[in-house]
Order: C-alpha cells, then sequence, then structure tokens
C-alpha cells in the first residue's frame, strides 16, 4: 500500500506547451487578453459556439449580401446603388470576419479559420503604395472598417505570432493625417495604434493617439462630452466603440484626466441609459431608459468589447459583471436559440416580432424587431457573430507577473506557460450561471508556486473558496478579485461557490423586474412562429441564400398582460437531464414564481408591443403563479412587470 501511494504521489502528467505568447499587459494595466489560441470553450458555452457554426456564423450565404461575398480577400462590390454607403459592406463584413475567424480558432475548425484567414493575410499584404489598408479606391472603406478589421487581425497576430503585422499596422496609421483619423468613428483606430505601439510597432504611436484624443475635433465622445452630467444625442454603437479610448490611454500614461473622463462618460451611460439585460438603449441613438426602448445588437457586441478594457485596465471585478450581464442575458435574448435568426433591435419586453412590429421611432413599423438572418442594414447581422467568441477569449487573462486569471466564468480549459516555463492545464468545470459552484481542477507536470487570480461577483454577498475541500482563508468581498498564492500541484481542486439569491429590482421608468445572479428572468409569452415569406420593400431584395433559414413572424398565443400582485417570489430548481442545454426554454434550468393578475394592456395599435402602464386597471381578481425563465431562453417576453 506504501508503495502505490508514493507511486500516486509521484505520477507526472503530459500537457501540450501553450501557443500563445506571454500578453503584453500596458504599464497602468492590471490585466491582459491575448490567450484566445490556448482556450478551449466547454459545456454550454461550447454548445452555444457548435450552435453558432451550425447557424449563421457557419452560413454566410443565409445572411445574403454582402456576407456572400470575398469578405476581405478581395474587393466587394455594391449590391444597389440606392441604399448604403461605400463603407458599410467593408464595416459590417470587419464584424463577420472577427467572430468568424475567433470562432474557428476557439473550436479548432480548419474551414472557418481558412476562411477567416483568408481576408486577413490578403488585407495584410495589400497595403497601397502609402501603406494603405485595405487596398480599396473607396477612402470611407478604409478608415473606420479597419478600426473594425484590426481585431480578427490582432486575434491572427495570437495564434501565429506578431511578425511584421505590428510594421504593416504602424505604415498604416502613418499614411493618414491627423485630420483624417480625427473624423467620426475614424477615431477608433487609436486602439489598433496602442496594441502596435505595444508590440514595438512603431515608438511615436502613443504620443500620436494622444494627440488625436486631446484635439477635439472628432464627432460624438469627446474630452468635452465625457466630462458632461448629460450625455447628447449620439449614435450608441458610436458612443460604445469611442468610449473604450480614454481608458486604453489611461493604461498607457497613467494621466488621471483620462480615467476620469472614461468613469464619469461611463456613470452618465449607466445612470440613464441602462437596461435590465446588461445593454444600453440604442434604437439607433441613445434613449433615456425607458423600458420600452430598444438596443441594437451591435450594441451588445461593442459594449462588452469596451467593457473588456475598463476590466483589464482597472482590475475591478464590476467590469466582467457587466460583461457577463450583457453576454447571459441580452445575447441569447437577440436570436433563436438555433443561431439561425437575430434581432437588428431587440427589448426587455418584447411580445411581439413581425415584418412590421418595431415599436422604435427609428424606422418604426418595420422589420427591425423581427427575428430574421437578413437585414435592411447589415451590421447587426455581422456584429452578432462577435460576441461569444469575444467572451470566451477573454475568459481567461495574464496579470502582473505571469498571474493567471479567471476573468470571465464558463466552462473551459486552459493551457498556460508558468514563471518557470512549465505548462499548467486548467480545466473550469461548471455550470455557471445557471449553477453555484466552479470547479478549477489543475493539471501540472511539476508542482510550482504562482499566484492565481479569481473574481467575487458584485452580487454575491457568501462566496466560498476552498481548495482540496480546505477553506483557502481568504477574504471574499463582493466584488473583487482574490489571489491565491501557493504551491500547485497535479489534481489539485479549486472550488468557488457563488450562492444566488432573487432580487426583485424597481425599475427608474416604472415596473420591477427579478433576477438572481448574472441572469434576468422572464416571462416566456406563449408564441405562434410561422415562416415570413414576404419580400419586404426597405431589405433591397435581399432573402436568405439558404432554404434552411428563414424570417419569422412570432406572434402571441396566450395571455402575457401581467401585473405582479404581492411581493412573494420563489425559486424553483429544475432538474437537468445530461446533455441539455440551458438556454431551450424546455430545458431551462430553474425557474422562478410569481403571484400576479390579468390587467387591462393590449398591444399598441394591435401591432406593437405596449409601454408599461402607469395605471394599472386589473380585469380579474384572481391571483395566479407564472414561471419567470432566464431571460435568453425567451424571444417573446416580458421581464418588468406593472405592479398591483
Amino acid at each position: 500500500m506504501l508503495l502505490l501511494c508514493l507511486a500516486c504521489a509521484c505520477s507526472t502528467v503530459s500537457i501540450e506547451a501553450p501557443t500563445a505568447s506571454q500578453p503584453v499587459i500596458p504599464e497602468q494595466a492590471a490585466f491582459a487578453d491575448g490567450l484566445l489560441p490556448d482556450i478551449t470553450p466547454q459545456g454550454w458555452i461550447g454548445t452555444f459556439l457548435e450552435r453558432q457554426r451550425s447557424g449563421m456564423t457557419g452560413h454566410p450565404e443565409a445572411l445574403s449580401y454582402p456576407y456572400d461575398s470575398c469578405l476581405w480577400n478581395g474587393e466587394i462590390s455594391r449590391n444597389t446603388e440606392s441604399y448604403g454607403s461605400d463603407w458599410w459592406r467593408y464595416e459590417q463584413t470587419a464584424y463577420y470576419t472577427d467572430g468568424l475567424v475567433k470562432l474557428g480558432y476557439l473550436l479548432k475548425d480548419k474551414d472557418l479559420i481558412e476562411k477567416g484567414e483568408a481576408g486577413i493575410t490578403y488585407t495584410l499584404a495589400g497595403a497601397d503604395s502609402l501603406g494603405r489598408l485595405p487596398h480599396t479606391d473607396f477612402e470611407w472603406a478604409r478608415m473606420w472598417p479597419m478600426a473594425v478589421f484590426f481585431r480578427p487581425v490582432q486575434a491572427y497576430a495570437q495564434v501565429h505570432g506578431d511578425g511584421d503585422i505590428p510594421a504593416v499596422l504602424a505604415r498604416n496609421f502613418v499614411a493618414y493625417s491627423d485630420e483624417e483619423l480625427s473624423v467620426w468613428r475614424n477615431i477608433v483606430n487609436i486602439e489598433g495604434m496602442l496594441w502596435t505601439y505595444d508590440h514595438g510597432g512603431d515608438s511615436t504611436l502613443l504620443a500620436r493617439a494622444e494627440r488625436l484624443w486631446n484635439g477635439g475635433a472628432f464627432g460624438d465622445l469627446t474630452p468635452e462630452v465625457c466630462l458632461a452630467d448629460t450625455l447628447p444625442i449620439i449614435h450608441g454603437v458610436t458612443f460604445n466603440e469611442e468610449l473604450k479610448l480614454p481608458m486604453m490611454l489611461y493604461a498607457h500614461t497613467g494621466k488621471e484626466a483620462y480615467r476620469t473622463a472614461a468613469m464619469t462618460a461611463y456613470n452618465t451611460l449607466e445612470q440613464q441609459h441602462m437596461l435590465p439585460d446588461g445593454v444600453n438603449t440604442s434604437a439607433e441613438r441613445l434613449f433615456p431608459n425607458d423600458i420600452n426602448s430598444s438596443h441594437e445588437t451591435c450594441d451588445i457586441a461593442d459594449y462588452t468589447w469596451t467593457m473588456g478594457y475598463f476590466l483589464m485596465t482597472t482590475g475591478e471585478g464590476r467590469w466582467a459583471d457587466n460583461i457577463e450581464k450583457a453576454v447571459f442575458n441580452a445575447l441569447p435574448g437577440a436570436i433563436t436559440k438555433d443561431f439561425k435568426t437575430l434581432q437588428y433591435f431587440s427589448s426587455v419586453n418584447q411580445v411581439i416580432a413581425t415584418g412590421d412590429s418595431n415599436h422604435n421611432e427609428f424606422f418604426h413599423g418595420s422589420t427591425w424587431m423581427a427575428y430574421r438572418p437578413t437585414h435592411q442594414t447589415e451590421c447587426c447581422a455581422g456584429a452578432v457573430h462577435r460576441v461569444m467568441p469575444n467572451y470566451a477569449a477573454r475568459m481567461w487573462m495574464r496579470g502582473q507577473d505571469g498571474a493567471l486569471v479567471a476573468a470571465l466564468y464558463g466552462p473551459s480549459t486552459i493551457t498556460a506557460a508558468l514563471p518557470s516555463g512549465a505548462a499548467c492545464r486548467v480545466r473550469e468545470e461548471t455550470a455557471y450561471p445557471f449553477g453555484e459552484s466552479i470547479d478549477f481542477h489543475f493539471e501540472m507536470e511539476k508542482r510550482e508556486r504562482f499566484p492565481f487570480i479569481l473574481r467575487i461577483p458584485s452580487w454575491c454577498k457568501n462566496a466560498r473558496l476552498s481548495v482540496n475541500g480546505r477553506d483557502a482563508g481568504l477574504a471574499l468581498e463582493p466584488g473583487s478579485f482574490v489571489t491565491l498564492e501557493r504551491t500547485f500541484r497535479n489534481g489539485d481542486v479549486v472550488r468557488l461557490e457563488v450562492p444566488m439569491e432573487i432580487v426583485r429590482e424597481q425599475v427608474p421608468m416604472g415596473g420591477v423586474c427579478y433576477a438572481r445572479g448574472p441572469l434576468l428572468y422572464a416571462y416566456p409569452v406563449p408564441q405562434r412562429v410561422e415562416n415570413d415569406e414576404k419580400v419586404y420593400d426597405n431589405m433591397a431584395g435581399k432573402v436568405p441564400g439558404n432554404p434552411d433559414f428563414h424570417c419569422l413572424s412570432i406572434t402571441p398565443a396566450g395571455p402575457w398582460n401581467y401585473a405582479v400582485s404581492g411581493n412573494e417570489a420563489e425559486w424553483v430548481p429544475t432538474p437537468q437531464q445530461a446533455g441539455s442545454y440551458p438556454l431551450d426554454l424546455d430545458t431551462a434550468p430553474g425557474k422562478i414564481r410569481i403571484p400576479v393578475r390579468q390587467i387591462e394592456w393590449p398591444l399598441w395599435q394591435d401591432r406593437y408591443t405596449p409601454s408599461v402602464p402607469k395605471t394599472v386597471t386589473p380585469i380579474s381578481e384572481e391571483t395566479e403563479v407564472i414561471e419567470l425563465v432566464p431571460y435568453g431562453c425567451t424571444e417573446l417576453r416580458i421581464s418588468v412587470f406593472p405592479q398591483i
């Protein structure tokens, strides 16, 4: 027996070497991403990405123009002379390429990788005589779309190494004047400039990035606007794209004025424009946080990407909480669960989704709230592919001194290099956010001491952390990152338990909603789903180019006009079958029961989702009990209820 125990204690494990290089962490930042090639999503996140591959991401023909083109592997011709700017098709396909190639890397899918990398290598090799990317005759198809396309280029560099990419990007940035880069969203090229600076591309780029942002001549989110008490009428995507810039400049300079500008602008956004599903209103401009306001699906991608920079710069847990809330709620709430359709606009309350039910002011009465693979303006149909791959790619990060950081939670595996150079594999086994425990299994070639950093969610009051069944003895403050520094051995298990409670929240513009942990809960309105074969006038003739993908008309097939009647809320756990998917409605993992009564609350003009009524008139004396499910399980839903 003694010999057997000694043999077990001395056993080793063989681990493949990680391929990602050590990420560059700006001097004033806490963390850095860049571990994409060594992350493998698993569990429900892996299933989400598999459905994404078999859905729209893997079938761009279903999205129609411009996704059925060569993407960035050549010139993209116009599909109509009467609609859309010349730069649109390059912006839109840049979004799609970002999601496509990252999905390929995460799933180790050679076909997706080849398709995405073809456009990346073509673009990097195709600079014009001045060094500008991409090689195209359309000036506006260069600067803003290239700011977007930088992101798949960055992912490509994480997988293949920097090579001459920083030099190519530096020549591109130098080829443009300050005046050109200061126009509207062109300023977002600062993101690529700072990465290029970090990776040795050009030592003057940091000073130029500061000069551009402080110049005040660019479009919307100027330093003065950031510091104002109220945000102006501003396009939501533009705001979310530009919000990252002062925080990134703070990470590189430590100048407090940049951090103050970023935080002031964010605080205004949160107070005046945030919806309960975790994303700001934007239809298409920022609106006050009225519960009937919507957001673009683009904003889910851009907001969470920017929150990643806030997280990496500050090392504060609340930014990770924000990312999780948006990804776990707003993202699946804007798509059908097979990833075959998306909405352009989505709302926390929506009881109808048809070709003429858009209740927003912008393109009122049009197709913009229907679940479709094809949309009038194609940006959201490109950006939706980015959200979950970006989440998965940033689940694991690096801290200063080589610390391994579990930044965003979900089932996955990371292979990482330790300070000694040895390899370590960590398996994160969890049903989170549909479960309350997260287990980290360490596989080590040899024992080694190093810091492991993990997050205590802000909403969790009584977290517990143990190592091999014993309390870790650390203070676990909600919203903090904690460092577990010890000598890790093969077979160690770190368990984080995050008990979740039902929280009933008063919504600023009226009504109540229910959350549990990072998940918002909603009543799934009974629905009737029909294929919508109509070719709408606003679609420029576009139809799905794949017979397995359909535009949908979804109408209510049962009552939804409920008001909360009482303060009770009961958690009802639902046993999960092996292999079930938590975002499918019929396998929703746990429900919240609340008492309600039906009230006078009809469709607005017989075709639009109505606002939450300010005056509640019951039409029934009988109290019913309804069950709420995770918001992401729904298409039609009520998540903000009036009160009796």
